[in-house]
């Protein structure tokens, strides 16, 4: 997926380029920060998901529309709550206030519809009292089961959720995740590295903070896997 970010806050711009980098899937990010700017990226480089805030200086982002691609998706992320009607006009995927979140930006992109898009597996969790979250399944890096409920590797986050380990286990046949244990699926190609810990290993994911810690059977079944 080639994105392209029109945003004059360059601190704005940092924090959604930074979400972005954590997501697979995510091959290309441009910046933008003026409107001629953002008109010679998308002659250099037509983009698949376009990320446009409203106000850019004295102009707006409503006017680079109809330079946009048709083929490509619109994410309006803006401070203002009160052009909900223009970005529905413009056929905006979603409406995104800043700052943007991690948990918003997943959810967003899970309402893409391009087979390019990091989300085109899209998962709800199930977070208690009713709240839901959905994220792409091409961002799960592991799952690690917690009593009767699991907690989910997910971008810089470990979420948790109200479904089942054997739940995940469905969800996840099909994609390139391994079961190491009883209790842990991993998702073998957003590791990036490991090292020995104690009898096991410790697990760095990809564009992420997060790390997993592994018992001396799962390392074994882990290093197996990918032949080692």
């Amino acid at each position: 997926m080639r994105a392209l970010i029109v945003e004059d806050s360059r601190e704005d711009a940092l924090n959604l380029r930074t979400l972005l980098e954590r997501l697979p899937g995510v091959e290309f990010i441009a910046e933008a920060h003026s409107l001629s700017a953002a008109r010679t990226a998308l002659e250099d480089i037509p983009p698949d998901i376009v990320f446009l805030d409203i106000e850019l200086g004295r102009s707006t982002g409503f006017q680079l529309l109809s330079q946009i691609p048709p083929t490509a998706k619109i994410i309006i992320t803006t401070i203002h709550t009160e052009y909900g009607p223009e970005a529905f006009e413009a056929n905006a995927v979603d409406y995104i206030l800043k700052p943007v979140t991690e948990e918003r930006l997943l959810r967003a992109l899970a309402k893409l519809g391009s087979p390019q898009a990091a989300c085109a597996n899209p998962v709800q969790i199930y977070r208690g009292g009713g709240e839901r979250l959905t994220v792409p399944l091409e961002a799960v890096a592991a799952v690690v089961a917690d009593d009767d409920h699991t907690i989910v590797f997910c971008g810089s986050g470990r979420i948790s959720d109200h479904r089942r380990f054997r739940e995940w286990l469905q969800l996840a046949a099909g994609h390139p995740f391994t079961q190491l244990d009883r209790s842990t699926l991993v998702r073998r190609d957003l590791v990036h590295s490991w090292m020995p810990y104690g009898a096991g290993l410790l697990l760095k994911f990809r564009n992420s903070p997060q790390q997993l810690e592994l018992g001396r059977a799962a390392a074994q079944r882990f290093l197996a896997d990918i032949g080692e």
